[in-house]
């Protein structure tokens, strides 16, 4: 998972449990320390950059009432080269610890520049994922507002750079998580990216908790329901007759056998589940049915070789 978190001037604005950065920022060290996602490896950036400073009685701030805190509502920059960096690589192992500690480092101004913020990030991803095939690399935009400032910054621009991206040949998906009222407009964004919907937080409930939420379920669905199978193991070249596959949802005390589909064949995939080779003459790569992944729901799933296949019976 790569984090593009918003860090303009409105992040500063109070809601239930701090300001919307302090809530957000929060949540996302939660998620990082919990166990559960220490096998996530995970990289961050931020939006925008180079933001002008704020005075109290200056325009174009949003000073907190009795604090010494301002935050500049506009400015930034709009260069897609200063976002191409991140501030934390993805690093594999995971190392959540640095992206923590890099939280802390950071806090609200300036203005909300989504597209260039957008592309730089794929463009980092994209060569990141293209060096690590074996794992599946997902994007989570999380943003308090539409875009603003820079040319060619509206949803649609954002939409198109998201749309670029998974249609790239590394199929990035792009999450978004919008943090306030009247965001619909980030739905695009998420549409374009794969992901159906955004995530939408009313500021006016737990912030905290549903952005949480979000992020698990985030998770849950960016999780990789796709299996490489070496072409030879220690014992030899691998039958792909005697190949099963096993699954443990998450919570649960035991495994149970996930049965190939009737001749591997994606169209007999029902409401049981199962999976297929990408390939029946020449398999690469196993691939769960779309119900038999998304009831895992983050959990774990085994490959196991030398076995006959287990295959559903289809009368």
């Amino acid at each position: 998972m790569y984090f593009l978190v918003d860090e303009s001037g409105s992040m500063g604005e109070n809601v239930q449990g701090g300001t919307k950065w302090k809530v957000v920022s929060d949540s996302l060290v939660g998620f990082l320390n919990d166990p559960g996602n220490a096998d996530i490896g995970v990289g961050i950036g931020y939006f925008p950059l180079k933001s002008p400073t704020c005075m109290p009685g200056q325009a174009g701030c949003l000073c907190i009432p009795f604090t010494p805190f301002c935050f500049a509502l506009a400015g930034g920059s709009c260069e897609l080269v200063d976002y191409a960096t991140p501030s934390i690589r993805i690093a594999l192992p995971p190392n959540h610890a640095a992206v923590v500690t890099d939280l802390g480092t950071h806090g609200p101004g300036g203005g909300t520049p989504t597209r260039p913020a957008l592309e730089g990030a794929m463009q980092y991803v994209t060569t990141w994922a293209s060096a690590n095939t074996t794992r599946k690399s997902v994007v989570v935009l999380a943003t308090d507002g539409e875009p603003s400032g820079c040319s060619t910054n509206s949803p649609q621009d954002v939409a198109n750079v998201a749309a670029a991206a998974l249609k790239g040949t590394s199929h990035l998906q792009t999450f978004v998580i919008g943090v306030g009222k009247s965001l619909t407009s980030l739905n695009l964004i998420a549409q374009s990216g794969g992901t159906g919907q955004a995530f939408l937080v009313d500021t006016g409930a737990s912030v905290a908790q549903a952005f949480t939420d979000a992020l698990n379920q985030i998770r849950g669905q960016a999780a990789s329901c796709d299996f490489n199978i070496p072409a030879q193991t220690a014992q030899g070249p691998v039958d792909p007759h005697k190949v099963n596959v096993y699954a443990t949802p998450k919570g649960a005390a035991q495994r149970t056998a996930v049965l190939m589909v009737q001749n591997s064949d994606p169209a007999n995939c029902g409401p049981a589940g199962g999976w297929y080779y990408d390939d029946p003459a020449a398999p690469k790569v196993i691939k769960l049915c779309d119900s038999s992944c998304q009831s895992l729901n983050g959990g774990r799933v085994e490959v196991e070789l030398g076995c006959v296949t287990q295959e559903i019976t289809v009368k």
